[in-house]
């Protein structure tokens, strides 16, 4: 936008100068902060270097798969190759292992130390919210409409976000946060789509500027270092069934000529080390190789069931009404003008192009490397009923 005159200017400056001030001190005070915490947390930082290492060997990999996408491609994790018929066979032989199993409580007693301690951050929705308190962040899972979300967060809402476009014509290179505008959204000068991103962010004291109104991005591994007991997330998230997901993120990586699916079917995706196994599980119970149980799926269901506000793909209206009702949207002075933006974005009916006959061999393909992810995304439809309940919506 124009600049209304001189006097404004100054006095635009002197308002800059002084917010800049503000910040520096909350930036120091934050950093001052977190030193007192590195100390206390050593252990829990030598963990999540190792994790952020991992995850940026993975990343360098990927770099120019990410280069040519405009969603950000979650980690492609590798699962056992099985060729189709001893696939299939294995399906036919084996039932269905969760369900078999007895109904006994995980191993670890249900007390609060089944929490990873990363999510401690994470505000409980037992507390209330307070606007202009805790920086809302909203999980992206890839392929389950979060592109809906930030177009009405940005577009509707007229929010700032911290997302990937942040560091766009060399933002990159600011040394302080900042707020950035492309065409005509507003947005902080980070990019927290990536592990390098995300460090960047902290060391510019990103939420503690409290110029992001929300912070998106799919690093809900990496994202809790970003806050800290004074400044808290509220996290929310929108899932869609994992076998609708798993079918999107082929489709999707295949469109885009990633040149490992250029000649694959959905079904040899299925049976190759490319598809991701129980992302949602794994990344929420910190496990992200190696095998998971049913105590993995019991962490995952603690941490969305008191950290999340959770809504679902196939009902997008209420999954935003809730959204509204509890971070007070409503309230904002674009709500009401904005309306017809957001009814669009309401209305718009999604038609998946490739839609995955339910008990087809695809289908059980795609079960058999996320039968953790349906049974967390059975509990988060749960969670949807309960929290309408909770929030009288």
């Amino acid at each position: 936008g124009g600049d209304g005159g001189g006097n404004n200017n100054n006095n635009n400056n002197n308002n800059w100068e002084s917010r800049k001030r503000e910040d520096e001190r909350k930036i120091a005070a934050f950093k001052a902060r977190k030193m007192a915490e590195k100390q206390q947390e050593h252990q829990q930082l030598e963990e999540n270097q190792q994790h952020q290492r991992i995850h940026e060997k993975q990343e360098q990999k990927e770099q120019s798969l990410r280069n040519n996408l405009g969603d950000t491609h979650p980690l492609l994790k590798p699962a056992n190759g099985l060729s189709m018929e001893s696939a299939l066979e294995k399906l036919r032989t084996s039932t269905d292992k969760l369900s078999v199993i007895d109904p006994l409580p995980p191993q670890q007693q249900l007390s609060n130390d089944i929490l990873p301690t990363r999510f401690h951050v994470f505000a409980d929705l037992k507390t209330p919210y307070v606007v202009g308190r805790d920086t809302p962040f909203f999980w992206h899972v890839p392929r389950s409409g979060g592109v809906v979300v930030k177009t009405m967060l940005s577009h509707c809402l007229g929010q700032t976000l911290a997302a990937e476009v942040g560091e766009l014509d060399g933002h990159d290179k600011d040394s302080e946060i900042k707020i950035v505008s492309f065409s005509e959204h507003n947005y902080t000068n980070v990019n927290i789509a990536t592990p390098q991103g995300i460090t960047r962010a902290l060391n510019l004291g990103l939420v503690p500027s409290h110029l992001s109104d929300t912070l998106v991005t799919a690093h809900v591994d990496l994202i809790p270092s970003l806050y800290n007991a004074n400044d808290r997330a509220r996290a929310f998230t929108v899932f869609r069934h994992p076998i609708d997901r798993a079918a999107s993120m082929f489709y999707f990586l295949q469109g885009t000529g990633y040149p490992p699916l250029k000649n694959m079917t959905i079904n040899d995706y299925a049976k190759s080390p490319l598809i991701e196994n129980n992302w949602l599980v794994r990344i929420l119970s910190e496990s992200m190789t190696g095998s998971i149980n049913m105590d993995n799926l019991e962490i995952a269901k603690e941490v969305l069931r008191r950290k999340f506000i959770v809504g679902l793909l196939d009902n997008k209206r209420g999954s935003f009404a809730r959204f509204d009702h509890y971070f007070k949207w409503k309230e904002s002075p674009k709500y009401e003008k904005e309306f017809g933006c957001r009814k669009q974005l309401m209305d718009e009916k999604y038609v998946p192009k490739h839609p995955i006959r339910k008990d087809s061999d695809t289908w059980k393909l795609l079960l058999e490397q996320n039968r953790f992810d349906v049974h967390l995304y059975d509990f988060a439809k749960e969670l949807f009923s309960q929290q309408s309940y909770i929030f009288g919506l």
